[in-house]
């Protein structure tokens, strides 16, 4: 379902670096992606903290469609349930 990122070139395993260690393919802009879902998803959790569970919802949604991960799945999960909890009240 989730699988880990990969080099667009070769599809090696990403590890954290500006180029790929197999190819040498430049991955900054992999690694820029990455980094905004990260941000969304941090926001998303700050979204939660604070009651806002729609915004929290939209927020891990987008950063799902940047860079899918399994921790962003639950979130979006618990999120989701949430805001269905919230609107039933």
């Amino acid at each position: 379902m989730h699988s880990p990122p990969q080099c667009p070139v070769c599809r090696a395993r990403f590890r954290g670096q500006t180029a790929c260690p197999r190819c040498g393919a430049d991955l900054s802009r992999l690694m820029f992606v990455a980094a905004c879902a990260q941000r969304l998803r941090r926001r998303a959790r700050q979204a939660l903290c604070e009651g806002h569970y729609r915004a929290a919802l939209e927020l891990v949604a987008e950063a799902q469609n940047l860079h899918c991960t399994p921790r962003g799945h639950k979130l979006a999960q618990i999120a989701r349930l949430l805001d269905m909890v919230s609107i039933r009240r």
